[in-house]
């Protein structure tokens, strides 16, 4: 894990230099702090949302939101592509609506979901699910097809059929396009939810955000902003050891 610490390292040191660099930016700029905030003035603004319990709150709300719509989205995903992969008529039945429903954005569900959903908190849950169902099915078949047919032949011929072969023979295959999609997946989340937050919802880090655009106060946008990075470079975090160790279990080398 020496290579995973060094590596961290570097990007703490490069997220340091980009703060100062915004910091130092901010102070030669011409342009006012109430316009161009300096880091220092924007932690300053993120201190006082925490202080008064504004930022708790808001925060919990998008957290939530991501989470239950990406957890559902992924899992159902995966298991719904093994499905897809499992057959070849099923693959090619299914696998040009997949790739038709993966090009289309998670907000652009939005006018739909408000008219069949409604203004409520399945709305945002929603659209998270969205951006991270559909791709993960399309992660999964294109993983699961990187396998070699004769290696599944010889697997059934062994006796992996039906959820053996599903768990022992095609997850595994396709378990490095998972979990790279779940890194990608995790950013389209918070994205997805702040989207929904921003125009239709009543409480999370969106409708932070808008709150402080109508009052002109950009330190707290910018602050917000911050807390969006933050969580979703915390997500990678947590998906980077999963994916390392998960890889290391099923023998593939990192």
């Amino acid at each position: 894990m020496s290579w995973y610490k060094t590596y961290l390292k570097v990007e703490v040191i490069s997220i340091i230099a980009l703060f100062a660099a915004w910091e130092l930016a901010a102070r030669l700029s011409i342009a006012p702090t109430y316009i161009f905030p300096p880091f220092s003035e924007t932690i300053k603004a993120l201190w006082s949302l925490v202080c008064s319990g504004e930022l708790g709150l808001n925060y919990l709300a998008t957290l939530s939101r991501v989470l239950i719509g990406l957890g559902l989205g992924s899992s159902l995903g995966i298991l719904l592509g093994l499905a897809i992969a499992y057959h070849e008529m099923t693959y090619r039945a299914f696998f040009p609506i997949v790739t038709l429903l993966y090009a289309v954005p998670a907000v652009a569900w939005i006018p739909l979901f408000l008219i069949w959903i409604g203004l409520n908190e399945g709305l945002p849950i929603a659209v998270v699910f969205m951006c991270s169902f559909t791709p993960m099915v399309y992660v999964t078949l294109t993983g699961v097809r990187s396998l070699s047919p004769s290696v599944m032949k010889v697997a059934q011929t062994l006796g992996a059929r039906g959820l053996k072969a599903l768990f022992y023979v095609l997850l595994p295959q396709a378990l490095p396009s998972i979990l790279s999609g779940l890194k990608v997946e995790a950013g389209m989340a918070w994205r997805s939810c702040f989207v929904v937050e921003m125009i239709a919802m009543s409480s999370g880090l969106g409708l932070l955000a808008m709150e402080a655009q109508s009052i002109l106060r950009v330190d707290v946008i910018l602050a917000v902003i911050l807390i969006l990075a933050a969580s979703n470079y915390a997500f990678q975090l947590v998906f980077e050891k999963i994916e390392v160790k998960m890889l290391r279990k099923w023998g593939y080398s990192r």
